[in-house]
C-alpha cells in the first residue's frame, strides 16, 4: 500500500524468557520448528502489501539483525520496497538508547518521510492477519489512531496488556495500561496505525533525553482523551508467549493447528534458519514418529512423540524425545531420555542421560513465577555429559559445558561450569 511505513518494535529482551533471550532479542527465538517470531508480524505486513518497513532494535541485535537481512525472505527489498534495521545511535539530534517504544519511533521520524499512514506494530507476537481492512477502516474513518484489539477474560487482562473500553461503533472510549483492575475487557494487541501528523504532534511533547516515553503511558490515554481513537476487533488466533511457560504452551499448541500454520504462508529466511541447504529429514529402521513436527535436515533412529523438532536435530538410536522442543542442530546421544525439554540451539547430550520429569516439581528458584509448567530449558551450545540427570523446571545458561555428569535436582538454575 502507498504512502503506508510500518515500524516494528523489535528491541527487547523479555527476562521471562530466561535463557531464550540470554544472547537474544525475543522477536529471534525460534519458533515452530523452522521460524523466528519476528516472522509472523513481517510475513503479515508483506502479504498486506506493506513495502516499507523499519525495525527498530536494541537489545543483542546480532541474531536478528542476521536472519532480517534486506528483507529479501519477505519481498521486501527491491524497487519500491524497503527493510531497514533501525538500532540506537549517536548524532547531533538523536539521544542514544531507546528510553521507550515511543522515544524508539521519535528517534526515527526521518524513516517516515513521505508517509501519510504509519503502523507500530510489536515483533513477538504470533498471529496471522491481513493488515488491509484495517488500513482501509482507518483512513476511511478519519481516525487519528486505530488500535488493534481482542477480547479476553478480565483475570487473563489483569496486569499485562493495554485495557481499552470500545463502544457499540467502535470507539474506544477509555484506555489503561496494565491495570491490576480492568474496567474493560479488550486488551490491546500493540497493533497501532496513526495519521501521521497526528502521531508526531503526540512525539512533540516526548520528555528530554534518556527519560523514558512508552506508547501505553504517555501518548495512547492523551489521544483517547482528545482525539477520535477507534477498535478493530481481531477474533482470530494470536500468541503472545511472554513467559516459559507460555511459550511451551504455545508452541504444544501449535502441534494441534500446524496445518493452519502452514496455510497462512509464513515466510522466513531459510538460508539463516538452517533450511536452505538441509536434504529430507532420514527415518531409519529403527525410528518411531509421533504426533510431532519434524523439519528438514533431521536424523531420526530413536522415538520421538509430540515434539517439536528444528532442522538438522539429530535422535540417535535407543533415544526417547518426548513432549520437547529442540532447536536448530540439538543432537540427543543413544539412550538418552529427554521428557519436557526445551533445548536451544548447538545442545548437545551424551549418551543414557535422563532429563526433564513428567511429575509435579517445584517452579524453577530464579523465576519462580514464570517457570512452572515443569519444562526444563538449556540454553545455547551446551553440552551435557552422558550418563546425566536432570530434573523439571531447571534452566541451565548458554554456552555451558560440563566435564563430567550432573545432578540437578528440580527446580535448580545452573551457570556454565557448575558441577
Amino acid at each position: 500500500m502507498e504512502h503506508v511505513t510500518a515500524l516494528i518494535l523489535a528491541g527487547g529482551r523479555v527476562e521471562e524468557l530466561g535463557v531464550l533471550t540470554q544472547r537474544r532479542a525475543k522477536a529471534a527465538v525460534p519458533f515452530a520448528g523452522t521460524y523466528r517470531i519476528i516472522d509472523f508480524p513481517l510475513s503479515n505486513l508483506a502479504r498486506s502489501g506493506i513495502l516499507r518497513v523499519g525495525v527498530l532494535s536494541q537489545y543483542n541485535p546480532a541474531s536478528l539483525m542476521d536472519h532480517v537481512g534486506v528483507g529479501e525472505a519477505w519481498g521486501l527489498h527491491g524497487k519500491g520496497r524497503e527493510l531497514a534495521i533501525l538500532p540506537p545511535y549517536q548524532a547531533d539530534n538523536s539521544f542514544g538508547w531507546y528510553a521507550g517504544n515511543a522515544d524508539a519511533v521519535n528517534q526515527n521520524r526521518d524513516f517516515l518521510e513521505d508517509s501519510h499512514t504509519v503502523m507500530v506494530l510489536s515483533g513477538d507476537h504470533v498471529y496471522e492477519m491481513d493488515y488491509r481492512p484495517l488500513l482501509n477502516d482507518h483512513i476511511k474513518s478519519g481516525a487519528a489512531l486505530t488500535m488493534v484489539v481482542k477480547q479476553f477474560p478480565k483475570e487473563r487482562l489483569k496486569g499485562r496488556f493495554g485495557v481499552a473500553k470500545v463502544s457499540a461503533d467502535n470507539r474506544i472510549t477509555s484506555y489503561e495500561e496494565k491495570p491490576e483492575n480492568p474496567q474493560g475487557d479488550y486488551g490491546s494487541l500493540t497493533i497501532y496505525v496513526f495519521r501521521r501528523a497526528k502521531l508526531e504532534q503526540y512525539l512533540d511533547a516526548a520528555p528530554g533525553p534518556g527519560q523514558l516515553f512508552h506508547f501505553g503511558t504517555d501518548i495512547i490515554p492523551r489521544m483517547v482523551e482528545k482525539e477520535l481513537v477507534r477498535a478493530h476487533v481481531f477474533d482470530g488466533t494470536w500468541m503472545w508467549a511472554r513467559t516459559l511457560d507460555e511459550y511451551y504452551h504455545d508452541s504444544m499448541n501449535m502441534l494441534r493447528i500446524w496445518q493452519a500454520l502452514d496455510e497462512c504462508r509464513v515466510w522466513t529466511n531459510v538460508e539463516e534458519s538452517g533450511t536452505g541447504g538441509a536434504g529430507p529429514c532420514f527415518f531409519s529402521a529403527t525410528s518411531q514418529v509421533y504426533n510431532s513436527r519434524i523439519s528438514a535436515g533431521c536424523t531420526i533412529h530413536g522415538r520421538v512423540l509430540n515434539s517439536v523438532l528444528s532442522p538438522g536435530v539429530v535422535v540417535e538410536e535407543g533415544a526417547e524425545v518426548r513432549d520437547s522442543i529442540l532447536m536448530q542442530n540439538v543432537k540427543v546421544g543413544a539412550g538418552t531420555v529427554l521428557q519436557k525439554i526445551m533445548a536451544d540451539k548447538y545442545v548437545e547430550f551424551g549418551p543414557s542421560c535422563k532429563v526433564g520429569s513428567a511429575s509435579e516439581c517445584p517452579p524453577n528458584r530464579v523465576m519462580t513465577e514464570s517457570h512452572r509448567c515443569g519444562v526444563t530449558v538449556i540454553g545455547k551450545d551446551t553440552f551435557i555429559p552422558g550418563g546425566s540427570v536432570i530434573g523439571g523446571n531447571c534452566q541451565i545458561e548458554p554456552r555451558s559445558v560440563f566435564k563430567k555428569r550432573i545432578f540437578p535436582e528440580h527446580g535448580s538454575y545452573l551457570k556454565g561450569g557448575e558441577e
